[in-house]
């Protein structure tokens, strides 16, 4: 029976005004200091780019593969800057660039890939002209020429080492006669460079006797393989200066999975129509025999390269993922016996079970980054999922800044072409470090700031830009207790905080990560008699209960702790909500408003927001540490909640998308019903944005466009105008200046937030709280909010655009004195008119 409380959400219009801004082309870009011995500095940077061809061609050589075509050479430089001068005259690709720091000074390497001997050559013919000092005129000017080799400090190659991948560097070589190698392969993006450097890598493996096991997989920044071959063949390929890194296969990620005691329901719950909201469970397969998983639930299984030859589950993390995608809140479900399925499912399965491990792995011969594009891009064009799940993540591949994961580059660059929604989860720390401390309260502290420490920071996929990726908190904090035991145990994350295993922020480039946190277990800590204090990782209280992949013994039901069980939550809720805006709007929604009104939703309790602020991180050395920095990696926006798909009489959401120009500026403009800022009762706006610019891991920035808001109280959007224009005297600036009384208390700052593909910012206020806001603008009767979106590039689009589409999503909520919010912001606000096509 249709709910009349549900109401349709509210789609608003921006105000009809557009600028641009003033933006630097690279702020923060360091000045290079002229060099005084332009002679001795420009035989230095020829004697080294001579030795490092030389090595280069000499590797090779030893393989008969052609020496002068895509060499790659590693350029230090001072100012990168010059990054956009070396593309454009001398014709080479930039395949990745770094950023460090040395004795406080910035550092910047580019790995640039010489497409001809003749680039290289007119580029030897440059520095010869510059270390002579002349003043002709070849391909750049004197002051060009000057400025570029100026800043160039060093020109080397690779070594062996830079090449290995965490696994390899970790175990070394494999005793095998034979192993597999995930391959990944610089070329220049182009469909030329790569047909070429698949021919370089075929035949330097064919001469040494190993074998490309398939075509490589291709995104835009790197080509990825898996080949099988021996000791000595890897000891070749680590001198090839075109291989980016070389590593072993990902293997098992661990998470502890135990049985619940529990039988299903007599009867088998159906979905509630044909017309119900659908998402895809990329894992181990599900085990669609299950009670719980019958009458239609799952729409189709696909084995897609397991290696198993069966589309069923023989591990159980895909049916307990699936369990949670399908339900939702599988705990109350147990707890109250009453089962709606709300999600059907298809199942993509990738995964096999690990018979030592007894861990979901992938097979050694795949590449995951092929089969997971194949999967998604299957179930996308045949069964129309936009929603996809995948609690799957490389536990070796741990980010500690630099450059962005291939995983991760793929699945962004997949969720824009598609339109659709990744969640992934962040990654677990399997055997955290055991807390300290003299009082519960020291231990819990204790545990708290260990997620801030480098070996709790996330794991590649969870770093991507635009999927949104998942952390865990702990629904319970209550312990089985057997009764009798001497050997107590300790829950020590309080209800709703971070789990004492999972992954933390930030992303690349310091975006929010991860974007949003849902229960997945906990551990408990136990202290042995007379012993040491251990981690018990399989405590039936704090575990996250979900349906288990067998009916032996009766048993239905099986608890997980990891962020693999908090993602299908959150995926739950994007199925809905996806489900939901397709009815209101009858067209399909697009990925972006989905993520913001994701983001909208989420919260975290005041008393743990307060709990995390008090958080240390023995690594942050400024003299006032952000403590709300430290809120945003520990948990991201919140947990998502599905009330977000309706808007109610006391909580209303306006949306609206639209197109931004790249260096320009939108401005909405939205009545506050004075009812809503004077009545008695919780107050609370949010505000999201969620964008998808294009990616590109050679590009330290990562994102090529960085997007972010800013909201004033009491402004007409003329006036904002006139605070431009008034501002616009040549100072580069970011945002408009304007009075300091029309700035508000929304948090957290858009500063934090602007390398973020999705933002939320909120203002909350109690009972007797609203004051701030209540400003009115000159000729007008009532307060009213002016929201700025604006956009900027950080280095050229790759595909030559020149705008970024967007979803901006605004919810008043009010819990208190009856009032009808709904209508009360419905008539103020200028609403969109929708076009049916």
């Amino acid at each position: 029976m249709a709910d009349p409380e549900r109401l349709y959400h509210i789609p608003f219009q921006r105000e009809e005004v557009e600028r641009p801004l003033r933006v630097r082309a690279f702020p923060g870009a360091p000045k290079v200091q002229p060099r005084d011995d332009r002679p001795a500095h420009g035989q230095k940077i020829h004697s080294e780019t001579d030795q490092a061809v030389h090595d280069i061609e000499a590797a090779r050589d030893k393989l008969g593969i052609q020496p002068d075509r895509l060499r790659v050479l590693d350029f230090e430089i001072l100012n990168v800057n010059q990054r956009e001068l070396l593309i454009r005259i001398f014709g080479i690709a930039v395949v990745e660039e770094l950023q460090d720091k040395l004795e406080d000074v910035d550092r910047y390497r580019l790995l640039v890939q010489f497409p001809t001997s003749e680039s290289l050559i007119a580029f030897e013919k440059e520095l010869e002209l510059y270390r002579i000092n002349s003043k002709e005129k070849e391909l750049l000017t004197f002051a060009q020429r000057r400025d570029l080799f100026d800043a160039l400090e060093r020109v080397a190659r690779l070594g062996p080492e830079d090449r290995k991948g965490p696994r390899l560097k970790r175990k070394g070589s494999p005793a095998k006669d034979q192993f597999y190698v995930d391959l990944d392969l610089w070329y220049d993006g182009t469909n030329v460079g790569y047909r070429e450097t698949e021919q370089m890598i075929r035949a330097a493996l064919g001469k040494m006797g190993g074998r490309l096991v398939s075509d490589l997989f291709r995104i835009p920044s790197l080509l990825l393989g898996k080949a099988e071959i021996n000791a000595q063949i890897l000891e070749q390929l680590l001198q090839l200066d075109f291989v980016a890194t070389i590593d072993l296969p990902v293997e098992s990620l661990p998470e502890e999975a135990f049985d619940l005691f529990g039988r299903p329901p007599d009867i088998e719950p159906v979905l509630e129509g044909e017309d119900v909201p659908l998402a895809c469970v990329v894992d181990s397969g599900v085990f669609s025999g299950h009670p719980l998983l019958r009458n239609g639930v799952v729409l189709e299984e696909a084995d897609l390269g397991s290696g198993e030859d069966t589309e069923a589950d023989l591990n159980g993390h895909g049916t307990g993922v699936a369990g949670i995608v399908v339900y939702g809140n599988v705990a109350q479900a147990m707890a109250q016996n009453d089962w709606i399925p709300k999600v059907r499912i298809c199942s993509a399965k990738v995964l096999k079970n690990d018979p030592v491990s007894d861990a979901p792995v992938f097979p050694e011969e795949i590449r995951p980054e092929s089969v997971l594009e194949e999967a998604i891009r299957y179930f996308n064009q045949e069964r129309g999922c936009r929603v996809f799940n995948l609690s799957i993540g490389d536990p070796d591949k741990i980010y500690a800044g630099g450059r962005q994961f291939p995983w991760a580059e793929m699945l962004d660059n997949l969720s824009r072409e598609l339109g659709i929604i990744i969640v992934v989860s962040a990654g677990n720390v399997y055997n955290p470090g055991i807390p300290y401390g003299n009082s519960r309260e020291d231990i819990r502290d204790s545990a708290r700031d260990q997620l801030l420490t480098p070996e709790h920071r996330l794991i590649d996929p969870g770093t991507a830009a635009i999927c949104l990726s998942v952390g865990s908190i702990a629904r319970r904090e209550d312990p089985y207790d057997s009764g009798g035991t001497s050997m107590s145990r300790l829950a020590i994350s309080p209800r709703k905080a971070p789990s004492v295993f999972t992954r933390t922020g930030f992303g690349v480039a310091k975006a929010i990560k991860p974007d949003l946190v849902a229960y997945g277990g906990d551990y408990a800590l136990q202290q042995i008699p007379g012993g040491d204090k251990g981690w018990v990782r399989n405590d039936p209280n704090l575990g996250e209960p979900s349906l288990r992949n067998s009916m032996q013994d009766g048993r239905g039901f099986k608890a997980f702790c990891g962020t693999s069980l908090a993602a299908p939550h959150v995926t739950h809720v994007a199925a809905l909500i996806e489900h939901a805006l397709k009815h209101q709007l009858e067209v399909a929604p697009s990925a972006n408003l989905i993520r913001a009104m994701m983001v909208n939703s989420a919260n975290i309790p005041e008393n743990i927001v307060e709990w995390l602020r008090n958080s240390e991180d023995i690594n942050d050395n400024r003299q006032a540490p952000r403590k709300q920095e430290y809120v945003l990696r520990l948990v991201g926006f919140g947990k998502p909640d599905e009330r977000i798909c309706w808007s109610r009489r006391n909580r209303v959401t306006l949306f609206a998308e639209d197109v931004l120009p790249i260096k320009s500026f939108h401005i909405y403009s939205i009545p506050i019903p004075p009812e809503f800022l004077r009545r008695r009762g919780n107050k609370k706006i949010a505000i999201s944005l969620a964008y998808d610019p294009p990616v590109r891991l050679s590009r330290k920035n990562y994102i090529a466009t960085k997007m972010y808001f800013e909201v004033y109280r009491g402004l007409t959007s003329e006036q904002l105008e006139d605070f431009r224009r008034a501002k616009e005297s040549g100072e580069d600036v970011d945002l408009p200046s304007v009075p300091k009384t029309a700035r508000t208390n929304f948090t957290p700052g858009w500063q934090v937030l602007q390398t973020s593909t999705v933002q939320l910012r909120t203002w909350e206020k109690g009972p007797r709280g609203g004051a701030d806001l209540f400003k009115v603008p000159d000729d007008m009767d009532e307060p009213n909010l002016t929201i700025l979106v604006a956009g900027k590039e950080q280095f050229p689009h790759p595909e030559g655009l020149d705008s970024q589409p967007y979803a901006l999503v605004v919810t008043f909520s009010f819990d208190g004195e009856e009032i009808d919010l709904y209508n009360l912001v419905r008539q103020r606000v200028r609403i969109r008119e929708r076009v049916r096509v």
